[in-house]
């Protein structure tokens, strides 16, 4: 259907604080033993937790449903979508109005979110709250699949 797809990757100054944790460590053993084995700490254990924080981050995916990491949601319940900003973003993290939406923000990676209200009375959640580096891009993906799917597309709040 639509083909969006969007890993969460950290932001590279989320890697260059890991790298200065990760160096003030081997310093100390560097210090402790020898300048050889700071060095071989540094690279191994920056090697992992770059490799962890990488294989870890979210994906976000739009086909005939929307996935966000092991969760899913089909189209015929989204209700509408909201492009969120930063300080849209922060309002909604604290809001009550979102307390019991499902929720993906990854700070680290994105400042803006899209946040979806969903038809589903069923659902636990009325909503989600979605961070994304293309906002406008998820949103056009997810109507582009609701429009595939047959579900028209709602009047308010919407690209």
């Amino acid at each position: 259907m639509s083909g969006y797809r969007e890993r969460l990757l950290p932001k590279w100054w989320v890697y260059f604080l890991a790298a200065a944790l990760v160096a003030m460590l081997s310093t100390a053993y560097g210090a402790a033993y020898t300048a050889s084995v700071g060095w071989v700490m540094f690279f191994a254990v920056f090697a992992l937790l770059a490799l962890a924080m990488t294989a870890g981050s979210p994906v976000i995916e739009v086909d005939e449903v929307l996935r966000v990491e092991n969760a899913g949601l089909p189209m015929s319940s989204i209700g509408f979508t909201q492009v969120l900003d930063a300080d849209e973003t922060r309002i909604a993290r604290r809001s009550r109005e979102h307390a019991t939406d499902f929720t993906l923000l990854k700070l680290w990676s994105s400042t803006k979110a899209l946040s979806i209200r969903l038809d589903d009375p069923q659902d636990p959640h009325p909503g989600w709250l979605i961070s994304t580096r293309n906002p406008e891009g998820l949103q056009r993906a997810i109507h582009s699949a609701m429009t595939q799917s047959g579900k028209s597309l709602p009047t308010s709040d919407t690209v």
